[in-house]
């Protein structure tokens, strides 16, 4: 009797053993990363994603998809900057000519939001704290932009921010 439970246990064991060997287990179905690493090539950004982002700065990381290109570069010795920017043709095709705001990809809900004039006339859409800004959006004559600094920024910084998007976008123009 003896036998047969240990041979009947053993009949188990092994059977248990080959049913999960030869389970399928699920193969991982994500997303497919959509940027493509670009080095310092802007070039190779405007062609991934089909317009020309006209900032040109010489410590940076660039990397792009379809319909928008991002450069990271040092705001200073501890902290980088993100800068984005989608092309307003894209947009207008992706949207039916509608803009819907925050391209930072930034999903932190700041207690702060809220709309500053910059120079005056220029209106910048901000999320942040009392003290700093994290995220801020624009909208351009060839496109909209959104810079991110998880350290936060200044008013100064975002201002600085604006004055390089803004040379760049008057040199296309001119």
């Amino acid at each position: 009797m003896k036998k047969i439970l240990f041979l009947l246990a053993a009949f188990v064991v092994l059977v248990s053993c080959f049913a999960k060997k030869g389970e399928q287990q699920p193969a991982f179905v994500g997303m497919a990363n959509p940027w493509t690493d670009c080095g310092t090539d802007f070039e190779q950004a405007s062609l991934v994603a089909g317009f020309t982002f006209p900032l040109k700065l010489s410590t940076c990381a660039v990397r792009a998809m379809d319909g928008m290109i991002e450069v990271n570069y040092p705001l200073d010795e501890t902290r980088t900057v993100c800068v984005r920017k989608t092309d307003s043709a894209k947009i207008a095709n992706d949207t039916g000519g509608e803009y819907k705001g925050d391209i930072s990809g930034v999903y932190i809900d700041y207690p702060i939001k809220k709309e500053i004039l910059l120079k005056g006339c220029v209106p910048i859409q901000t999320r942040g704290s009392r003290t700093k800004i994290y995220v801020m959006n624009m909208a351009a004559s060839n496109g909209y932009y959104s810079a991110y600094c998880k350290d936060g920024m200044t008013i100064e910084e975002i201002e600085g921010i604006y004055d390089i998007i803004a040379e760049a976008e008057m040199s296309k123009i001119l």
